[in-house]
């Protein structure tokens, strides 16, 4: 499973959402803040080796019930840091709610995460079958962190625009079955059990090589000193069957492995103030070009969701976005 998600599936272009609150709305703060975030040690589940990392994070995949947790809207997470936040957005409806990563798991099957009662009721499914998502990690305000600390809900964040949805839906189905899925398939989510569109496989009649018949012909022996006397010595002469060689079938190209080549440039920024203001508003990061910042989100490994997030960058006001490659 582990091994498809250097192919597959994972990380995705997409701009982040803003919530809609205003500041006059934004609640007190919680004077408790977040706990140093735990890594942990590499452990093994299920016969897999894990191994907690401080990163970025966006994929796709299913989320199951979290029976082991309390009030808040959380999920489990095999990897990432304890405490860390996710943005899940559900596949069907384009919903997108903030949910704090509180404990490890799942440690069977193959979901992506495992969230809480509270996290299904606020995305409005049934909690009684898994869940279509995508799980990005973000950095929120500090009083939607305290919304959460204290079992309360942050606000939802905008709708995820239905182009992005389609791309995503089909990304999780090649993901779930690459070999199987017709790229042009019109209905990708019908529920949770994805439709697969499978190719019939026609028989081939094998056909008969063509082979020359063996041939004997009689062949007069000439007098010698073992046959002085010249006698007609009847001999076979064997003509050996030629078959007709085959030819070998064309030599597939190689697949490229999935690599974290893209990134989305919003802007370049001469003061880094700008620069850290405007990243943390996006969920994004800062890097350093010369005497200039540069305003980054990704890295991302599918160009296709590179260019849906591009047309969200822009269509949030960032219109000089453009798509940079990062390196494989």
């Amino acid at each position: 499973m582990r091994s498809h998600r250097s192919a597959a599936l994972a990380s995705f272009a997409a701009l982040a959402a803003f919530s809609g609150a205003s500041a006059a709305d934004e609640p007190a703060a919680s004077p408790v803040a977040d706990p140093v975030a735990v890594i942990g040690e590499p452990y093994i589940a299920g016969g897999v080796t894990y191994t907690p990392a401080d990163s970025a994070f966006d994929d796709v995949g299913y989320a199951g019930l979290d029976k082991q947790s309390g009030p808040s809207v959380s999920v489990s997470h095999r990897t990432l840091p304890l405490p860390s936040y996710l943005e899940v957005t559900a596949l069907d409806s384009g919903r997108t709610i903030l949910a704090r990563v509180e404990r490890r798991g799942p440690m069977t099957g193959t979901q992506l995460i495992a969230l809480s009662p509270a996290g299904f009721t606020q995305l409005g499914a049934d909690s009684a079958q898994p869940l279509a998502v995508r799980v990005r990690r973000v950095n929120p305000q500090e009083y939607e962190r305290a919304l959460l600390r204290t079992n309360q809900r942050a606000p939802e964040r905008l709708m995820t625009p239905g182009s992005l949805l389609e791309v995503l839906r089909k990304l999780l189905i090649r993901k779930s079955a690459p070999a199987m899925v017709a790229a042009d398939d019109p209905n990708p989510m019908a529920g949770v059990a994805l439709p697969i569109k499978r190719s019939p496989v026609k028989p081939v009649a094998a056909k008969p090589l063509p082979v020359k018949a063996v041939v004997s012909k009689p062949i007069l022996a000439k007098p010698d000193i073992i046959n002085p006397v010249g006698a007609k010595l009847a001999t076979t002469k064997l003509v050996v069957a030629k078959i007709a060689p085959t030819k070998a079938p064309p030599a597939r190209a190689p697949i490229p492995p999935l690599s974290a080549a893209f990134s989305i440039q919003v802007g370049s920024f001469a003061s880094r103030a700008n620069a850290d203001s405007t990243a943390k508003k996006l969920s994004g990061h800062v890097s350093a070009s010369g005497k200039f910042w540069r305003v980054l989100l990704g890295p991302y490994n599918q160009r296709a969701l590179a260019e849906a997030g591009l047309a969200r960058a822009k269509k949030a006001g960032f219109g000089d976005a453009r798509i940079v490659t990062t390196g494989k």
